[in-house]
């Protein structure tokens, strides 16, 4: 096989050339793919800040007069996308051209430090009696007596999978 070419738009006519070959027709295929790879990895970095740049010029030629609707036409952008980034730039930030993270600010199903703690006290503490069950069912009976909220199964099994505190089961020999 001839040598990959290194532009982006060869890089695409190499993926074509190679659809129709079988991996033992190629020299190193591992080589090829991390290749591939990469190239695409640049490709999303580029197109990123060729969004940014175009965010830009939209609005340095919104600030030159023109109408919003030639801009947002001639860019082959949306109504919403223009007024979107406008209503960005007007709000003085900085960096008003990038994309803001669309995490959730606040994660309502995440239980507190203390309760966390308590799970996991409650837990410690059943594992050092004799006897004891140990599983959410148990944990909640115990947080019950003593009359904390009472998280959901699912919600211990999570704590205690995160700290690191479920057992494995015994598994019985075949002999049984």
């Amino acid at each position: 096989m001839t040598r990959l070419k290194t532009s982006m738009t060869q890089k695409v006519q190499d993926i074509d050339d190679l659809k129709g070959q079988k991996v033992q027709d190629i020299d190193d295929p591992i080589h090829v793919i991390n290749n591939l790879i990469l190239s695409i990895k640049q490709l999303d970095k580029r197109g990123y800040q060729m969004e940014q740049n175009l965010r830009k010029a939209a609005i340095e030629r919104y600030l030159k007069e023109e109408s919003p609707k030639s801009i947002y036409t001639d860019l082959k952008r949306s109504k919403n996308w223009f007024f979107k980034w406008l209503k960005r730039y007007k709000s003085g930030e900085p960096k008003w051209y990038q994309d803001k993270s669309r995490a959730p600010i606040k994660r309502p199903a995440e239980i507190s430090k203390i309760q966390r703690q308590r799970i996991i006290s409650v837990r410690t503490h059943l594992e050092s009696q004799k006897f004891a069950q140990i599983g959410p069912s148990a944990i909640k009976w115990e947080l019950s007596k003593s009359g904390h909220s009472l998280p959901s199964d699912s919600t211990i099994k999570r704590v205690l999978k995160s700290e690191g505190l479920i057992k494995k089961n015994f598994v019985r020999s075949k002999g049984r």
